[in-house]
């Protein structure tokens, strides 16, 4: 027996992914126009000052002349982490795709401001597109308290649309570079001992925006 394209789809669709809109109630009707929502997570991070996250660990060594650590002495401390993110799974819709919305959380438990960017890469780690275009997501500080615990991590929700335009570019991507960069100016010196403890975290996930006209589809035939 051989299935229709679009039971097909729905099946691949409903398994694969974690949510599904806008089901058509008659698929009988060759005029039906079906414009289903899927979402699904991309990953989590939790950035900090360690080799996990990119960060130079030789510049937490106490300077004997200042006798505070290096990274002191630092403008902007940067952090990265990647992960796997192949576009190539969403292939087989490229052609119904109308817009992928990605959606960025972040937890800033950081008594500084931080810069935080999103970049797209290819198989090489090349960049292909970033989820900032104008400038970086800029993190509010968390909330220490007396003792330099994080009692409230700033949170922020973003949402960035792609349209038609940028979605064929995606096709390349494999992998997402997330870099933030701690703002390290006006430093509370009383902090010093807390900020190996500090992290900010980041999570990703997309919502894709299919059309499928019904009228397309090949009807189910059984096989003799």
């Amino acid at each position: 027996m051989k299935y229709s394209f679009f039971v097909a789809i729905l099946l691949i669709i409903t398994l694969s992914y974690s949510c599904l809109d806008d089901v058509p109630e008659d698929f009988d009707n060759p005029d039906s126009e079906w414009n289903p929502d899927f979402s699904l997570a991309v990953g989590y991070a939790s950035l900090g000052m360690n080799d996990e996250s990119g960060f130079d660990t030789l510049l937490l060594l106490i300077n004997a002349v200042t006798g505070l650590p290096f990274w002191t002495e630092e403008v902007d401390i940067p952090l990265t982490y990647s992960m796997p993110f192949d576009m190539q799974q969403l292939s087989e819709f490229s052609e119904e795709i109308v817009s992928i919305m990605f959606r960025v959380n972040t937890y800033n438990g950081f008594p500084n401001t931080v810069d935080g960017q999103v970049y797209f890469l290819d198989v090489s780690n090349n960049i292909v597109d970033s989820l900032f275009s104008d400038s970086a997501l800029i993190l509010e500080s968390g909330t220490v308290n007396g003792t330099g615990e994080t009692i409230n991590s700033s949170h922020n929700q973003t949402d960035i649309i792609f349209d038609q335009d940028k979605i064929d570019e995606l096709s390349q991507v494999r992998n997402i570079l997330i870099e933030g960069a701690i703002r390290n100016v006006a430093l509370d010196t009383t902090l010093i001992n807390y900020y190996p403890a500090y992290k900010f975290d980041l999570q990703l996930g997309v919502r894709v925006k299919l059309k499928m006209s019904l009228a397309d589809r090949p009807s189910d035939t059984y096989d003799q």
